[in-house]
C-alpha cells in the first residue's frame, strides 16, 4: 500500500518552486562517475534495486490534494536504467545536457544512465531531483551503492521522510525563531550590482547559465586553513567572507550570501537519504574601518546565530518575514552562495577506479553559485553562473578577484579592508 505523508518544509519549498520555474529546471542535480576496469553491469543493476528498496526516497512521488503539496511513498519501485554508447564530445558538456533532461515527479524523481565509454571504461550518471536529495544524500548514495555492489549486507534505515515531515509539522516553527529571524534581516537589502564591476543589470533573468572553473592550490590552500584556525572559525566562514569582499568592492558594505544549513540534527536521520538541508541567508557586515580579522570575527558570530535558528524555512523568509520575492526571484537576498566540501566521498567498486565527475548545473539556481571541494591538499573550485547577468570574462574575473582575496586576508588578517577593497578595485 502506498503511505502518503505530507511534504517537509524543504521539499515544499522545492516543489512549489518547481512549479513555476523554467526549463530545463534548476533543481536537477547529477551524480557522475567514471568508471575503469571490468564494471559488472547485472551486478551494478542488482545493487541499484537494492539502492531504491533500501531508501524510501527513490519510491516517492509528489503530488497536491486536498490537505495541499503531499508525498506518495510506493511500497515498491524501479529507477529507470539505461545503457547507452558514448555520443562523443566532452566529457562535461554531454552530462550536463543529459543532466538537463526533465523527470517527472508524479513517477520517480531519479534516473541511472551507464554510457560505455570505451573498453573497460564507463562512465555512469545519476540524474536527480532536489526535492529528494542533498549533498549529504550523495555521500550515503556513494556509500550505500559501493556497499551493495560488493553484496555486502547493510541495514536499510528505519525512519523515512515522510515520517520526519509528520514529526516537522508537529513541533511547528517557533515564535522565538520567527522573531530572530524579522530583527536579524530587518534594513537587508538585496544586491543592487554583482561583481566584478558595476553595470547595468537586467530586471529579471532566464535560468540559463555557464561555469567558470579554478584551483586553489595546497600552498594557499594550507594559509586559509592555518588563517581559519588562529580565528578559530572554519574555512567555509573565510572563504565565505572573501566573497562578500569580492560583492562589497562593487555594491556596499552590507552583503547577505546564501549558506547551506542541514538539519540533520536527529540521530534517526543520518541515514536517511533526503532534502534535508535548506539555504539560509547570512549578513556580512563589510565595515571599511575594519580589519579583514574584526570582519571575519563577526561573520563567525553571526554564523553561529544563524546556526541557532535554521529551522525557518528559507522560503518563508524570502516571501513572509522580510517581504521579499522568493529564492528564484531576480531581487532575492540570496544572489550569490557558497558550498565548501571538505570531506567529499568516494564510490569504491571493487576491482575498479572510480573518479567523481563535477557536473555544471541544469540550470542558474542562483545567480552565482559557487563550489570549492577538497582535492588533497588544494581545492578545486567550479561556480555555476547565470548568463543573463555574466560574460565569460565577467566570470572568470569574479572567480580571480576572490582568489586574490582570499590569498591576500590568509596572509595578513590585520588587513585593513580600505586596502583590500582598493586592491581588489585596482585588479578588476
Amino acid at each position: 500500500m502506498t503511505d502518503v505523508f505530507p511534504q517537509t518544509f524543504e521539499q515544499e519549498a522545492i516543489w512549489i518552486a518547481d512549479q513555476f520555474a523554467g526549463r530545463p529546471s534548476p533543481f536537477l542535480e547529477t551524480w557522475a562517475q567514471r568508471v575503469s576496469g571490468p564494471l559488472d553491469v547485472p551486478a551494478l543493476e542488482r545493487a541499484l534495486r537494492a539502492l531504491v528498496g533500501r531508501n524510501a526516497a527513490f519510491r516517492t512521488r509528489f503530488a497536491l490534494d486536498e490537505t495541499g503539496p503531499i508525498q506518495l511513498i510506493d511500497p515498491v519501485g524501479a529507477l529507470p536504467f539505461e545503457r547507452l554508447p558514448w555520443p562523443g564530445g566532452d566529457l562535461h558538456e554531454v552530462l550536463r545536457r543529459a543532466g538537463q533532461r526533465p523527470l517527472d515527479l508524479t513517477s520517480a524523481p531519479a534516473r541511472m544512465t551507464l554510457y560505455d565509454y570505451g573498453p573497460d571504461e564507463y562512465v555512469l550518471l545519476l540524474q536527480i531531483h532536489h526535492v529528494i536529495v542533498d549533498d549529504a544524500s550523495l555521500v550515503l548514495i556513494d556509500r550505500e551503492l559501493s556497499a551493495l555492489y560488493a553484496e555486502q549486507v547493510v541495514d536499510a534505515p528505519a525512519f523515512t521522510l515522510g515520517e520526519h515531515a509528520v514529526r516537522q509539522r508537529a513541533a511547528g516553527i517557533s515564535d522565538e525563531d520567527l522573531a530572530f529571524w524579522s530583527s536579524y534581516l530587518d534594513g537587508a537589502r538585496a544586491m543592487s550590482q554583482l561583481p566584478p564591476h558595476p553595470r547595468q543589470l537586467p530586471a529579471r533573468r532566464g535560468t540559463e547559465c555557464a561555469c567558470v572553473r579554478g584551483t586553489v592550490p595546497a600552498e594557499l590552500s594550507d594559509a586559509v586553513r592555518s588563517a581559519a584556525r588562529s580565528l578559530r572559525t572554519t574555512a567555509n566562514v573565510l572563504m565565505s567572507v572573501c566573497l562578500a569582499f569580492v560583492a562589497a568592492a562593487v555594491n556596499d558594505d552590507d552583503i547577505v550570501l546564501g549558506t547551506p544549513m542541514s538539519r540533520r540534527g536527529d540521530p534517526d536521520l543520518d541515514d536517511v537519504i533526503g532534502c534535508l538541508t535548506d539555504l539560509l541567508p547570512v549578513r556580512y557586515q563589510v565595515s571599511a574601518d575594519a580589519t579583514v580579522g574584526q570582519v571575519c570575527a563577526a561573520a563567525k558570530r553571526t554564523s553561529l546565530a544563524v546556526l541557532r535558528h535554521r529551522n525557518v524555512p528559507y522560503a518563508l523568509l524570502g516571501g513572509g518575514v522580510t517581504r521579499e520575492r522568493g529564492v528564484l526571484s531576480g531581487s532575492h537576498l540570496g544572489r550569490i552562495c557558497l558550498v565548501l566540501d571538505e570531506a567529499p566521498s568516494h564510490l569504491e567498486l571493487p576491482g575498479l577506479r572510480c573518479e567523481r565527475v563535477y557536473v555544471a548545473g541544469a540550470a542558474a539556481k542562483f545567480d552565482w553559485l559557487q563550489y570549492v571541494v577538497a582535492d588533497g591538499k588544494s581545492w578545486q573550485v567550479r561556480a555555476d553562473y547565470a548568463t543573463d547577468y555574466f560574460t565569460a570574462d565577467e566570470a572568470h574575473a569574479v572567480l580571480k578577484q576572490w582568489l586574490t582575496a582570499l590569498s591576500l586576508v590568509s596572509g595578513d588578517l590585520d588587513l585593513p579592508v580600505r586596502t583590500l577593497l582598493d586592491q581588489l578595485e585596482a585588479r578588476r
